[in-house]
């Protein structure tokens, strides 16, 4: 095939810069302009390797039997093919890399702000329970000074004296107290629930199979504290 001295170049027929896409003149954009310029849309990768090949590299085209005669032919098509496949490939490698920006940036968002959820309301609660230790620490005589005026029977000192044996953190079911005191369990629960109701247990949340369990309440440590001071206290003598 022969090769002319100046290639045509394919962008030629495009109108870049103009506000048409008549592709055949007549003044009037039809459904024939939008095919023909769908077909030349098509060609137009492999007609511009064909003219970059006619121009820069002129014997390898002679070679190659290729020139802008072959614009629209078998060569341009299978040219253009592959590049049309290119460029999907690549379109599809970005949107599904967008895509998955996208959902990375969406888990990351929903665990910040699940994340900051969870510290305002494990600070509020940190808040709360420093504030009503704050407020115990100010009133430490008025409790001292409301137990000392309780009478206790020996049962139930000796239910304080079990929940004060226990380390921090731990708390005694009722149906473990009633297993200390050999007691039945309906009765430890009455017993239980009227030292909360004096101020010197307290409920404890959760307990083994669901049962109330309780803890010591300062009140309570501090009415033990007082019977031990007494009971130290030296007996005056007489004359």
């Amino acid at each position: 095939m022969a090769t002319t001295d100046s290639p045509e170049n394919p962008l030629d027929r495009w109108p870049f810069g103009q506000l048409t896409l008549d592709a055949n003149g007549d003044g009037q954009f039809t459904l024939t302009d939008l095919l023909e310029r769908l077909w030349s849309l098509f060609f137009l990768p492999g007609d511009l390797f064909l003219y970059a090949l006619s121009t820069y590299v002129g014997p390898l085209a002679r070679w190659l039997e290729l020139s802008p005669a072959d614009y629209g032919g078998f060569a341009s098509a299978v040219l253009s093919v592959g590049a049309w496949f290119v460029v999907f490939a690549i379109a599809s490698i970005t949107y599904h890399y967008v895509r998955d920006v996208d959902r990375r940036l969406t888990s990351a968002t929903r665990r910040l702000v699940a994340t900051a959820r969870l510290r305002v309301r494990i600070s509020y609660a940190v808040l709360r329970q420093r504030w009503r230790a704050w407020v115990a620490a100010r009133r430490p005589a008025q409790q001292v000074e409301m137990v000392r005026e309780v009478e206790l029977s020996s049962t139930e000192l000796r239910v304080l004296q079990l929940h004060a044996a226990l380390a921090a953190g731990y708390a005694l079911s009722a149906s473990e107290v009633a297993h200390a005191l050999r007691a039945r369990l309906y009765a430890t629960n009455e017993l239980l629930s009227g030292l909360k109701e004096l101020g010197l247990l307290n409920r404890a949340i959760g307990g083994t199979d669901d049962e109330t369990s309780y803890t010591l309440t300062a009140a309570g440590r501090a009415l033990l504290a007082a019977r031990a001071t007494r009971r130290r206290a030296p007996t005056p003598a007489r004359g």
